[in-house]
């Protein structure tokens, strides 16, 4: 796959608002608000495959209620141009 398919078939929707809402009303466990977090621009909801990459690259994920959040750090550009989205799909 390349990084365009990645992102078309993987990373399912925005929901910053909705995590940072969860963790305004301490929803989210602890565990994941350490010192990376606040590198973090936007949440998107992914799929499991792809969020066991971004885990491996080191990214900030959310694993809770059988869903993963990957904890953006960019902003601005197409997804796909993330330089973790292009290690991806180097492997």
């Amino acid at each position: 796959m390349n990084a365009q398919q990645i992102v078309q078939n993987c990373v399912l929707k925005n929901q910053s608002t909705l995590v940072e809402e969860m963790m305004q009303a301490n929803l989210i466990s602890f565990e994941y608000l350490d010192s990376f977090i606040d590198d973090v621009l936007e949440w998107w909801l992914v799929d499991s495959w792809l969020a066991e990459r971004l885990k491996q690259q080191g990214e900030v994920v959310i694993e809770e209620y059988g869903c993963y959040w990957w904890g953006r750090s960019t902003s601005g550009q197409a997804i796909y141009l993330d330089s973790v989205i292009q290690s991806i799909c180097e492997e």
